[in-house]
């Protein structure tokens, strides 16, 4: 096993302790800066995906990596021998990765993140998006 399956594996061990159903994991830091410092790179570490923009998204039977066209072939190279998947953005900045677990989560399903790395607006925006189906 490599060690982006581990550290998922990991992940998915907190998740079922703490009953979560689904996790997000960021590109930037507390500021919201797209170029973060290596001590803020979540996603690049949980993914092993090293592009400057992307969300990664853990469910207990999914691990899928959301980010635009600039970076295509480089995730593909990145995620070759993980459990990773590539989830490819048809437009940039876009939210496709809120409409795939409003899709794939039943209601009442826990979606979490790191608070630190998501703005205000950012999180109402998610609980709004996710009102409709009880999640």
């Amino acid at each position: 096993m490599n060690n982006t399956n581990q550290r998922i594996e990991s992940i998915r061990h907190e998740m079922k302790r703490n009953e979560i159903d689904a996790f997000l994991v960021p590109s930037s830091d507390p500021h919201q800066s797209e170029y973060v410092a290596s001590h803020w790179q979540s996603r690049k570490w949980i993914s092993g995906f090293s592009g400057s923009a992307g969300i990664a998204v853990i469910t207990s039977n999914h691990a899928g990596l959301w980010t635009d066209s600039r970076y295509f072939l480089q995730a593909e190279d990145e995620l070759a021998g993980s459990e990773m998947i590539l989830q490819k953005q048809k437009v940039s900045h876009a939210p496709e990765h809120i409409s795939w677990l409003k899709e794939n989560l039943p209601a009442g399903s826990v979606v979490a993140c790191d608070g630190m790395m998501f703005s205000i607006n950012q999180i109402r925006s998610l609980e709004k998006s996710f009102e409709e189906k009880d999640i």
